[in-house]
């Protein structure tokens, strides 16, 4: 890696910034030619032989590598041996792993035992999977009411599932007051940025009749005024950019975190609650304390993010603008478009050499074997290697390329985590940790204790529950002999005293009936039931 970052930088000054990206991976190539026979050793068939061949070229290197840094340091580069002393530390590494490799393979073959496709704990994990657990009575009795508690609930969370319905979800107040609180500071802000068209226009004429700026020289005059009023104008093009595409933003977010929250409490109502990491249980107490703080904390990172979003989009606007539009227009000095020209040759290199290795992985490293892909829509080769070993070669030429470039990539991947943890920063329903930390997510830790509250204060079924008991406890309050049976208190079996009085009611009935009929057979007539009675000899 010394002589890449050497020959980097001390020899290709002259080089354009379009051929240096072809420079470093030439360079990465040559260095992958040197140590390749320490590969090629490692991964020999002949155990012995590639131990022996690898330790002999390994000595050569390491002895020609330390006199070349000894002979040829000089009094101001002795920070050199300092770097230098890694790789030697790698290549004693490198003579060690050799010897150990030659010793047991001759210590194998002289017991003639031959080489295992797999190792030992390889082996053992295996036979792990296939054995049969051991349990006894008791566990699988366990294991059984485990699987009807299991089953029981699901149950139970079908039937919730097809006993609610989606509008049951109301827009509620605290939503009402965030929205409300977030689009006044939006139209406050809004207000400011166009009276700021003004102020810029006073800014700059206060400029030209700057004491400073009147004393000097004609061109030089001139020349300042000209970037200073193209600095204006920049900024009230940002301003009005970032406000408009801020008040996008707002807005989104808003629609993403009130349907997000509808579409997590239907899941906590069906009762599940996979979304939720496990390493995020409060109790009951930081759970009230968290929802009193959910509308405020709501309010604040809504209008955080929109003023953050503001300030990157001023940022993007004028890196955009003096990078790339003012040099190409000659408003300013071609050295503002020097960063582009550094950056997008390697960029576009590295792209045109990932898409020709995926071609070439597809043509030649992959079986013709088709099968469906994962969307299930089109097929694909089976990732079965063909051509192994000039696949495990083109990996190590590759080695010291990739290096370099994961550098580049680093820097891809902070960006792209910075830009995604901006664009979330207002979602208190998104965790802006990776997995396993949520719980230091205060935000995210306010909204599950808010979406906790709901469920336990606002759940559909419970609230229905809880109004039909309180309709039947007021209904026996008030009972008397001539009350109605309730179809309610049919339907959930509670009011057992009104319907045996009514049961009983109905039978007394129908015997004073019967015995009327009995008495006056001129009234079977007209008697649609008992028709019967108008026989006496009955």
């Amino acid at each position: 890696m010394q002589y890449i970052v050497y020959y980097l930088f001390y020899h290709t000054s002259n080089v354009t910034f379009w051929l240096k990206s072809l420079l470093l991976l030439f360079i990465s190539i040559l260095v992958s030619v040197v140590f390749y026979p320490i590969f090629a050793c490692l991964n020999s068939s002949s155990r012995m032989l590639g131990s022996a061949v690898g330790f002999l070229y390994t000595l050569l290197l390491t002895l020609l590598m330390f006199a070349l840094n000894l002979v040829c340091t000089t009094a101001e580069l002795e920070w050199v041996l300092a770097i230098y002393s890694i790789m030697f530390i790698s290549e004693l590494y490198l003579l060690g792993l050799f010897a150990y490799r030659f010793i047991t393979a001759v210590s194998k073959k002289s017991k003639n035992e031959k080489e295992s496709m797999v190792k030992t704990d390889q082996r053992n994990h295996v036979r792990d999977l296939l054995s049969r657990p051991k349990t006894i009575l008791g566990e699988k009795e366990i294991h059984v009411r485990q699987r009807i508690v299991e089953q029981s609930r699901r149950v139970l969370e079908e039937a919730k599932l097809c006993c609610l319905h989606k509008n049951l979800y109301r827009f509620t107040t605290r939503t009402l007051v965030i929205n409300t609180a977030v689009f006044l500071v939006f139209y406050f802000n809004f207000v400011l940025i166009i009276n700021s068209a003004d102020l810029i226009d006073t800014v700059n004429d206060k400029l030209k009749s700057y004491k400073y700026i009147a004393n000097l020289s004609g061109s030089l005059r001139s020349q300042l005024l000209k970037q200073f009023h193209i600095f204006l104008v920049v900024l009230r093009v940002s301003l009005i950019l970032s406000n408009i595409l801020s008040g996008v933003y707002v807005v989104a977010n808003m629609i993403l975190i009130y349907r997000s929250q509808r579409q997590q409490l239907f899941q906590l109502w069906r009762g599940e609650r996979s979304f939720i990491p496990p390493n995020c249980k409060q109790t009951h107490n930081d759970l009230l304390v968290k929802n009193l703080m959910y509308t405020g904390n709501q309010v604040s990172f809504l209008v955080g993010g929109y003023i953050f979003s503001q300030f990157v989009i001023v940022f993007l606007c004028f890196g955009i603008a003096y990078f790339i539009i003012l040099p190409l227009k000659k408003d300013v000095p071609d050295v503002f478009l020097y960063p582009v020209k550094i950056i997008i040759p390697p960029v576009v290199f590295m792209l045109l050499f990932t898409f020709i290795l995926r071609l070439i992985s597809g043509k030649f490293f992959l079986q013709n074997h088709y099968l469906i892909s994962a969307d299930g829509e089109s097929e694909e080769k089976a990732l079965a290697l063909d051509n192994r070993r000039v696949y495990q070669n083109l990996s190590y030429f590759l080695f010291f390329y990739y290096i370099l470039v994961g550098f580049f990539r680093c820097v891809y991947r902070v960006g792209i985590s910075s830009a995604l943890v901006l664009f979330h920063i207002a979602r208190l329903d998104k965790p802006l940790v990776f997995p396993g930390f949520e719980r230091f997510d205060i935000g995210y830790m306010t909204y599950l204790g808010f979406l906790e509250v709901e469920l336990h204060h606002c759940h559909p079924v419970v609230l229905v529950s809880c109004d039909l008991m309180l309709k039947t406890a007021a209904r026996k309050l008030i009972s008397s002999q001539q009350q109605q049976l309730s179809l309610e208190s049919i339907v959930i079996e509670n009011n057992k005293m009104d319907f045996s009085n009514t049961y009983t009611r109905k039978i007394r009935n129908r015997w004073l009936k019967t015995k009327t009929l009995i008495s006056n057979g001129s009234l079977c007539e007209h008697s649609k039931t008992n028709t019967s009675f108008h026989n006496r000899a009955l």
